[in-house]
């Protein structure tokens, strides 16, 4: 096994890293009665996660996947949704027996079928009626990802999602 030195001018820098990273990454309380789709573009853009879209109830980004983020018309909650086309060949019991997988086996975001357009959406909900930190927002953000990560490895042979 190899042993780490450390220099104190190591030492330094690394705490000088650490301190630096919690200045930047500070947590800022936001009260949901002054939010708007505004806000939440900046509080994104200041994450380094793409805003693709600001319209007056929603956005449109993209961190890893491209995800919409809607705000609750009286500000209780906002929700992160995006879909997944389907395949054309599959019947309805097929899809609905997939969905069922997908909501009990993966966590955090419900899977609904959009019939009219033969997709699944994927929906998951952060409650913001007491406020939130930018930081709750970003990592319900990051959840989201990985949960569909987890959804797209349930379909590995694309059986299912296009």
């Amino acid at each position: 096994m190899k042993t780490l030195h450390f220099t104190s001018k190591k030492i330094k820098l690394i705490l000088v890293g650490l301190f630096i990273s919690t200045i930047s990454f500070s947590q800022n309380y936001i009260d949901n009665t002054t939010l708007n789709t505004q806000k939440l573009s900046e509080i994104f853009k200041n994450a380094y996660v793409e805003v693709l879209q600001v319209n007056s109830s929603y956005l449109k980004i993209k961190d890893k996947y491209e995800t919409f983020v809607d705000l609750d018309s009286q500000n209780r909650y906002i929700s992160i949704s995006g879909n997944y086309a389907l395949q054309p060949n599959l019947t309805k019991m097929e899809i609905l027996e997939f969905i069922n997988k997908l909501n009990t086996e993966v966590a955090l975001v419900k899977s609904y079928y959009g019939e009219n357009n033969n997709s699944i959406n994927y929906v998951a909900y952060l409650w913001i009626e007491k406020g939130f930190t930018d930081a709750t927002l970003i990592k319900m953000l990051k959840s989201y990802n990985l949960a569909l990560d987890l959804i797209l490895q349930k379909d590995p042979d694309y059986k299912y999602l296009k």
